[in-house]
Parts: C-alpha cells; sequence; structure tokens
C-alpha cells in the first residue's frame, strides 16, 4: 500500500511541476530563436539583405546597412522606429555621419518618465562584434518587443541603438542632446555590452547601476549571481553627466569569465553562448515589466 501511495505522490508531483518547467523552456527557446537570428545577421553569419553579408559594423556603408536592418526589425516587432540622423564635426573638424535608430513604446497612463533600453551597433573594423556587441542589441530588440506587448503600462519606453560608439560615442552623445531638447523625463537608462560569453556556466553577470534602488530591482529579479561593477564604463559615466540615471549589465568580467575575443575578428556569431544570452535578457526583460508596474 505504501508503495502505490508513493507513486502517487510521484505522479502527482510530477504532472503539477511539468507546466512550469514546459513554459520556462519555451521563454528561452523563444529568446533564443529571436536573438539567434538578430546576431546571425548583425554578424555575417547569415546574409543581412540578400546575399549580403556583413564582415563588420565599421564603415559607413555597412552600418548603413545594419541600421537599415534594425529598422524594419523594430517595424517586424510591431513598432513605429524612427531613425535620428545627425552631421557634426569634432574639434578637430573630423565630420561624423551617422544614424541612431529608435523607437518608443508609449505608456497607458498618460505617464511623462521614459525608461531607455538602448545598446550600440557599430563595431571596430574587421570584427563581426558579436559580443561586442551584437548581443547587446539583441537583448534591447527582444525586451521592447516584449514590453510592447503588455496591456498596461505606468512608464515610457523607448529602444534605442546608437551609431558610431567607435567615434568617441558620437552617436550616444547626439541622441542624449536630443532627449534632452526634446524635453524627455528619464526615468533610467539601461544597456547591455559584452554578454555572451559563459565559459563556467553560472550564468553570472556583472551590473553598475547609478543607484541602489536599480541594483536591487535586478537582484530581485535576478535567479544567478550578479557581481557589482566597480569601474564605471565611458558610457555610464556619459549617460551620469547629464544626470541620467544608469545601469551597464556585462558579461563576468571580474572573475574574467569574458569573451578573449572582443574587438578582433573572431568576435563571431559561433562564440556566443545562446542560453546565457537568454537568461540576461530574461532577467532584463522582467525588471522592464516590473518597471511598468509602478
Amino acid at each position: 500500500m505504501n508503495y502505490y501511495r508513493t507513486l502517487l505522490l510521484v505522479c502527482f508531483l510530477v504532472v503539477q511541476t511539468a507546466p512550469a518547467q514546459t513554459e520556462e523552456d519555451r521563454r528561452e527557446a523563444e529568446i533564443i530563436n529571436i536573438e539567434k537570428s538578430i546576431v546571425a545577421k548583425l554578424t555575417g553569419h547569415e546574409p543581412i539583405r540578400g546575399k549580403k553579408k556583413l564582415t563588420s559594423r565599421s564603415s559607413k556603408s555597412e552600418r548603413k546597412i545594419a541600421a537599415d536592418f534594425l529598422f524594419e526589425s523594430l517595424k517586424d516587432a510591431g513598432l513605429k522606429p524612427e531613425r535620428h540622423t545627425y552631421n557634426v564635426q569634432d574639434k578637430k573638424k573630423n565630420l561624423y555621419n551617422g544614424t541612431n535608430v529608435f523607437a518608443e513604446i508609449p505608456a497607458t497612463n498618460g505617464s511623462d518618465e521614459w525608461v531607455i533600453i538602448c545598446a550600440h551597433y557599430d563595431t571596430v573594423e574587421n570584427s563581426p562584434g558579436a559580443v561586442h556587441n551584437a548581443t547587446g542589441v539583441a537583448i534591447a530588440y527582444y525586451v521592447a518587443k516584449k514590453i510592447a506587448q503588455l496591456p498596461s503600462r505606468n512608464k515610457n519606453f523607448m529602444v534605442v541603438f546608437f551609431d558610431h560608439w567607435k567615434s568617441n560615442m558620437i552617436g550616444t552623445r547626439m541622441f542624449t542632446k536630443k532627449l534632452q531638447t526634446d524635453g524627455y523625463n528619464i526615468h533610467s537608462m539601461h544597456r547591455s555590452d559584452y554578454m555572451g560569453w559563459d565559459n563556467d556556466e553560472d550564468r553570472a553577470i556583472e551590473l553598475l547601476a547609478s543607484n541602489l534602488s536599480l541594483e536591487s530591482l535586478y537582484r530581485i529579479e535576478s535567479p544567478v549571481p550578479i557581481y557589482k561593477r566597480i569601474v564605471a564604463t565611458p558610457e555610464s559615466r556619459f549617460f551620469s553627466n547629464f544626470g541620467y540615471e544608469t545601469v551597464t549589465l556585462t558579461a563576468e568580467l571580474k572573475n574574467a569569465d569574458n569573451s578573449p575575443f572582443v574587438r578582433q575578428s573572431e568576435d563571431k556569431y559561433t562564440t556566443v553562448n545562446f542560453k546565457y544570452l537568454a537568461s540576461t535578457t530574461e532577467i532584463t526583460y522582467k525588471v522592464m515589466r516590473a518597471l511598468a508596474t509602478q
């Protein structure tokens, strides 16, 4: 009799736990499927347009192809993308012509606060730029797509893909100037970079947040270790100089569990750990969803 009771209990537990496991697996598969497509096309693993494959996203023509692809991808996700073009000259008389791609996701309750989800899409010359930073673009794209599907949002959201990171962050600088000129009330800016390498398979991430509240949000939503980044990135310092609250997510740089191929020709699609990328993406989405309900 005890044997049959035990058997029934085991069967009951299996029935109870299977749906949750299936849903988790389904969500991971969905994220991986979408992000593989984005990263594959941006890195030249697959054609990005017709038979055209990118070798990097460095030259003016390569960056235009990448920007057009991101514009169309946002449109396919049901968003209304826009191009923010700029022509600027630096102190050394160098001219920069570029395009930031962005899309707004309005609040459903009339809020004037904006949460920015962003990543740069260009690379150094001769680098496919998988971990630096096609993966960051993939995270921002997927999260924006899912946030737009929420039935209610108590904040506005905006996804932005910056041009000209390699040129002293010209694209970021120009877009931030636009945000200020247009009078956006920025709640916070969230960006990912160097993401997609997980040699020890612990799915840990490194986080730099400008305030404890934002840091706590990520820790609450994260089932994996989060290490606090000590040294600020140039981008985070730049945003902070404009008074914006910021979060930067990276792979586990502190413990040297990060891609050795960054800014090199071997920073390829095939080096990306997409399960790790999906894990970080899910955490980011949950944080954005939490912000949408605040």
